[in-house]
């Protein structure tokens, strides 16, 4: 049998469901297999993605085809009196030692590994080392399966944790019942002061209303919606600000199973808001001044020149001094509407401020 001609189908059974129908028919009576009509050595040739038999010292005696394939050889010629350390990282005499002792006490060794193939590349593999009769066996057998895709999806899933366990928001899984199955430290900590057991299993009902807060957003989710707010807590005799999210738990079938809730302090954000616009309000306000003293700088300045010609010019003539009086005058009338209307411009803010 070649060993391109030997692949591996998977088959995930699990969205054909469950048919009790099937679970309940009776046993059958088939009577004795005919062994003698099955082809061991084809079995042998196509079972697992590598079998290796070595001596008790791990050095290759016979593979299948499969394992020539596997480990990127061209033939079994290139294997054949190769030790297992060659092909398995971490292998050592000492792991051999204790392969051959576990066999000959009638048990069996499972061990996860990487394996190195010809091209220098290795990849994750789980291989199970058994003896080949009965006590103390003279040959050991390995039977190698490559379980990269499980590795790499099971570091991604890891690597998600840790940085959901070490994010800065209170992230947790809840059912659409409100019920918490899961929450990371930061949620620990913001909502049952570190300890598990008064969050992990209590309800979402215990910190947070259920009219305006639980029930819209169980029922957001259920809809297969997001849901959002922000919400002002009193904590340790001061104010904060909580942002409060959560997402559907969708399974991989497309099924709800609960929403994951997101608890993000915006404390901080707010008060750089109220901040930011303070000082938004006291630049329009100094401008505002600015203007307004630009305003009544130049008819104070005129009605000031007036009263000095009034006060030094004693031999103006009368025309002159009408002037002077008609200067003087509306000056007057420009600084009084200036005043009227930084006076409305005054209340004008305190009304907002106060709202």
């Amino acid at each position: 049998m070649k060993a391109n001609s030997a692949q591996t189908l998977k088959i995930d059974i699990r969205s054909f469901g469950y048919d009790a129908s099937y679970a309940n028919r009776e046993r059958r009576s088939v009577g004795m297999l005919p062994v003698d009509g099955i082809d061991y050595k084809y079995m042998f040739e196509s079972s697992y993605d590598a079998i290796l038999l070595t001596d008790r010292d791990g050095v290759i005696l016979s593979t299948n085809e499969r394992a020539v394939d596997f480990f990127g050889y061209g033939d079994f010629d290139s294997l054949e009196g190769f030790a297992l350390h060659s092909l398995i990282a971490g292998m050592t005499d000492a792991f051999m030692s204790k392969a051959a002792k576990t066999v000959d006490e009638g048990r069996y060794m499972r061990v996860q590994a990487f394996a190195k193939r010809l091209d220098g590349s290795f990849v994750a593999v789980e291989m199970i080392g058994l003896g080949t009769k009965s006590g103390q066996s003279d040959f050991l057998c390995f039977l190698i399966r490559d379980v990269q895709a499980s590795k790499e999806a099971e570091q991604t899933l890891l690597s998600a944790y840790h940085a959901m366990d070490n994010t800065d928001s209170g992230i947790g899984i809840a059912d659409l019942d409100g019920w918490i199955s899961y929450a990371n430290r930061k949620m620990l900590s913001m909502l049952g002061g570190g300890d598990d057991t008064k969050v992990i299993g209590q309800n979402l009902k215990v910190w947070f209303e259920d009219d305006t807060i639980v029930g819209p957003m169980t029922e957001a989710i259920a809809k297969g919606g997001r849901w959002t707010t922000e919400k002002q807590v009193a904590y340790r005799n001061a104010v904060r600000y909580i942002q409060i999210s959560a997402v559907p738990d969708i399974n991989e079938d497309g099924h709800t199973l609960g929403m994951v809730i997101s608890i993000v302090d915006t404390t901080d954000r707010r008060r750089a808001e109220i901040a930011e616009n303070t000082l938004e309000k006291e630049r329009l306000m100094m401008e505002a001044l600015s203007e307004a003293c630009h305003s009544i700088g130049q008819p104070a300045t005129v009605l000031l020149t007036g009263i000095e010609l009034l006060h030094d010019g004693r031999e103006l003539d009368r025309e002159s001094r009408m002037q002077v009086y008609d200067m003087c005058y509306n000056a007057v009338l420009e600084l009084r509407e200036c005043l009227k209307e930084i006076n409305a411009a005054r209340l004008s803010v305190k009304e907002g401020s106060v709202q």
